[in-house]
């Protein structure tokens, strides 16, 4: 149904003066005559009675007039919202974020990024690096918070954040007596990581070191996400690694402390396919690495 015609009739139903209603709508008598005629011809019913006095609404006319005017609202609406998609001001992100990036940066990234993007709804899934990378992939998620460096060179990946790695114990060990430690002093030590599958680089990265440190852990306990890495170290299982970030998961029996000289550094990214080049996505990415400068 053409808008142009629906919008001569609405016009024409208010003034019920073909000469007023053709000025209003910008267009000749005649043409307004025959876009009428074609609109009445389209819905096989008599909209106006017409003479050369006067002109009025048939019963028809008069229940169709408060149709047309909802369906150009419904027509105006549809192209607002296709525009708006189209350009990405409007719909819905996906976003993918490993366990540490759920509760270090997450929030306040999508509370700022709401602020600035209103229209768009943002969803989240918890799942591993790797499995991102899958996900991006297949266009299931449209950004990645997760551990570079990644496997796929193909997706396109920027550092928001790196955070210097601390350590938990209990209040017992008798480490908790030191306040800065070294990682050589962690020799002896059960350790208490995330799982390897969260990110693997970072995992490697943490044995490397203290393995260039003269040892290797004795035993690792896996475990996530960093408020069982808090707990388990609280009772007294091993050491435990978490984000500097992390340390408002206290517990009343565990104790933090910072690393003093090779330090592991956690690294945070925004990931998403190159192919990608939607405002949302773009700005999203945008909004990451704002809020991972204010966590360094």
């Amino acid at each position: 149904m053409d808008r142009r015609r629906l919008l001569s009739f609405i016009t024409l139903a208010e003034e019920l003066h073909f000469g007023r209603a053709a000025v209003r709508s910008n267009i000749t008598q005649p043409a307004l005559s025959q876009q009428l005629r074609q609109l009445e011809e389209e819905l096989q019913v008599e909209l106006m009675h017409r003479t050369k006095r006067q002109v009025s609404l048939t019963r028809a006319g008069e229940a169709f007039v408060t149709e047309a005017r909802k369906i150009v609202a419904s027509m105006d609406h549809a192209t607002h919202l296709t525009r708006e998609i189209g350009s990405g001001l409007s719909g819905q992100i996906v976003i993918g974020a490993t366990a540490p990036a759920l509760y270090i940066v997450l929030p306040a990234i999508i509370k700022r990024y709401r602020e600035v993007m209103p229209g768009i709804q943002v969803m989240v899934r918890e799942m591993a690096t790797i499995d991102q990378e899958g996900a991006l992939r297949a266009g299931d998620i449209d950004v990645g918070i997760c551990h570079p460096p990644l496997e796929d060179l193909s997706l396109a990946c920027v550092d928001i954040a790196r955070l210097q790695f601390d350590v938990v114990m209990s209040e017992a060990n008798p480490l908790a007596t030191k306040r800065i430690l070294r990682l050589r002093d962690l020799a002896n030590e059960r350790f208490i990581v995330f799982a390897r599958a969260v990110a693997p680089n970072m995992y490697d990265r943490i044995i490397s070191m203290c393995q260039e440190e003269g040892f290797s852990p004795k035993v690792i306990v896996e475990a996530s996400p960093a408020q069982s890495i808090v707990g388990l170290a609280a009772c007294g299982v091993g050491i435990g690694w978490i984000a500097s970030k992390q340390q408002h998961f206290a517990q009343p029996l565990a104790v933090f402390r910072s690393l003093t000289g090779p330090v592991p550094i956690l690294t945070l990214g925004a990931s998403h396919a190159g192919k990608n080049t939607s405002i949302a996505v773009q700005k999203f990415v945008e909004v990451a690495r704002q809020t991972g400068r204010n966590l360094r």
